[in-house]
């Protein structure tokens, strides 16, 4: 990508970086605001229904207390008086009378025109009560009361009582009902049918005509409660959310744009970087051993891209091999490794013909062609074997079989091998062991990280291991780092393996004393001396 489109695509993400993160905080805040109100909702409808089955309760005490003296004779004014004791003792409960054959006889309200018949109950309550609602005495009109009784005695109650936990002024509604047959027992505010009309015994919660409407269940009875809030005052809470989350979503937005205007400027700096790199030899090798497992010697290496800046810094390969695949700069930096590896290891390689050492190409290596010519005109030069050296290439670089597999005919003709790294983390793996000829199938770290664990992917890597052995591969396994795990790969005929068990990527000096004394069956004689910076790929 030139640096035109870099400029291009830095500003194009930059905006995004700060439109996106603010549009997230005001959708945040639109979220957070309605499930604010809606628990709000449900907290109040929640109330209601508990203050109900605490009047119950407080309904069922009192009887329980009025029949524990049956010595007084039923409506005597010894029992009036006690019975408005007990109502005035209890919160929920407006007065008490006695109750025979479900009709009020007197009353702690007051006795004009009674026996009062209540008819048929409407239902039965917790506590073996029996319900009935909208009752009015004949000496309080224009007032309903609810009325719970058994063991010949009753309470009544205000409906709204249950309901009270507002001033009047609040635009909030409350409503508490029977559930079966959708009769409000007692309202506040604006309670419209067709919401009562909606319920089916099940939560419910939905948007109506300008207000948000939550009904709730009772756990004990049919009963429900019901609580409304008017849109207005959800949006006045999405309001106060995005006064908060807003700035909040700036300043991350501010932050990022910030953020890859660094990046975008280090990255073309960078480049720049990549590009002197090259004129002033920066890059060099480290070599990380392969080791074969069946008797402990090494058998090779993997060679490791370096760079080391003017300014004595270590670039890690994670930053500029990205870097040189998106400027173009790749193909010239597997041609530096080439030569490195050949003017470093042929000495090493022409003394040890058991030894080879795998150097990484990229898709466009494969793409572009030439790797054979180069390879055949620098191993003729150091007078060196062309099976010393294995080429490793990722299954993105086989993912165009057009290009790849005349490259991979020729290179293998002319006495290379091949090796395919990290099988199993690209795409349509089966296919590329059936359209190439390779050599050796390399394990990744992410597959030999999980033996000896319950993670699945453990059984992918034994599957990976017996389809290699099926086709004649030959498998190197990568970042073996314990014991375990290299005791794993070799009782399952894996033949090789690299990784920090063994020891770390180094200067090919020291790579020379490793292998002379594995080759011996010894180990280094200071195992710190070749643990060199950490792998990368």
């Amino acid at each position: 990508m030139n640096k035109t489109g870099t400029v291009l695509l830095a500003s194009t993400i930059g905006v995004l970086a700060l439109v996106v993160p603010f549009s997230l905080s005001l959708y945040l805040a639109q979220a957070q605001g309605r499930e604010d109100a809606l628990a709000t909702l449900h907290d109040m409808a929640d109330d209601v229904l508990h203050r109900a089955d605490n009047a119950r309760m407080q309904i069922s005490d009192a009887i329980t207390a009025l029949n524990s003296n049956p010595g007084e004779l039923p409506c005597s004014a010894e029992q009036l008086t006690r019975m408005g004791i007990l109502s005035a003792a209890f919160s929920h409960v407006a007065g008490m009378a006695r109750l025979e054959n479900d009709a009020l006889v007197c009353s702690t309200l007051g006795n004009q025109d009674l026996p009062l018949n209540l008819g048929k109950p409407d239902g039965n309550r917790p506590y073996g009560l029996r319900f009935w609602s909208g009752i009015e005495l004949p000496n309080l009109p224009g007032y309903q009361f609810s009325v719970l009784g058994r063991d010949g005695y009753a309470a009544l109650a205000y409906p709204d009582l249950a309901i009270d936990l507002l001033n009047r002024e609040s635009p909030v509604s409350l409503a508490f009902f029977t559930g079966g047959q959708r009769r409000v027992l007692g309202r506040r505010g604006v309670i419209r049918d067709e919401w009562v009309d909606r319920y089916q015994g099940q939560p419910l919660q939905f948007e109506d005509d300008g207000y948000f409407v939550v009904m709730q269940p009772s756990a004990a009875t049919d009963n429900a409660a019901l609580a409304a809030m008017p849109s207005s005052l959800v949006q006045a809470q999405v309001r106060r959310s995005a006064y908060i989350l807003g700035p909040v979503g700036l300043i991350l937005g501010v932050l990022l744009t910030w953020a890859v205007a660094v990046i975008a400027r280090r990255r073309m700096s960078l480049a720049g970087e990549l590009q002197a790199a090259f004129e002033r030899d920066e890059f060099f090798v480290e070599y990380q051993p392969i080791i074969d497992l069946r008797d402990g010697r090494c058998v090779g290496a993997e060679a490791l891209a370096r760079w080391r800046n003017e300014n004595g810094a270590l670039v890690s390969p994670n930053v500029f091999i990205p870097l040189a695949e998106a400027n173009g700069m790749i193909q010239r930096v597997t041609s530096r490794v080439m030569e490195i590896v050949v003017r470093d290891a042929a000495t090493l390689l022409r003394g040890n013909p058991r030894l080879h050492i795998a150097i990484n190409l990229s898709s466009e290596d494969l793409h572009a062609g030439g790797v054979e010519t180069r390879m055949t005109d620098l191993v003729r030069q150091a007078g060196m074997r062309p099976d010393s050296l294995v080429l490793e290439i990722t299954e993105r670089g086989l993912m165009t079989p057009e290009k790849a597999r005349g490259v991979l005919l020729a290179v293998r003709a002319g006495g290379f091998r091949v090796a395919i790294d990290d099988f199993g983390t690209g795409h349509s793996s089966l296919s590329y062991l059936a359209t190439y000829e390779l050599d050796f199938l390399k394990i990744d770290k992410m597959f030999v990280d999980t033996l000896g664990t319950d993670a699945p992917t453990s059984l992918v890597t034994f599957h990976i291991i017996e389809l290699a052995r099926s086709l004649g591969l030959q498998m190197i396994a990568e970042g073996v780092e314990t014991e375990a795990q290299r005791d794993i790969l070799r009782a399952r005929g894996v033949q090789y393996a690299q990784g920090w068990l063994f020891g770390r990527p180094m200067s090919i000096q020291k790579l020379q004393e490793f292998a002379a004394r594995a080759g011996q069956g010894l180990p280094p004689t200071d195992a710190s001396t070749f643990l060199g910076p950490a792998r990368h790929a």
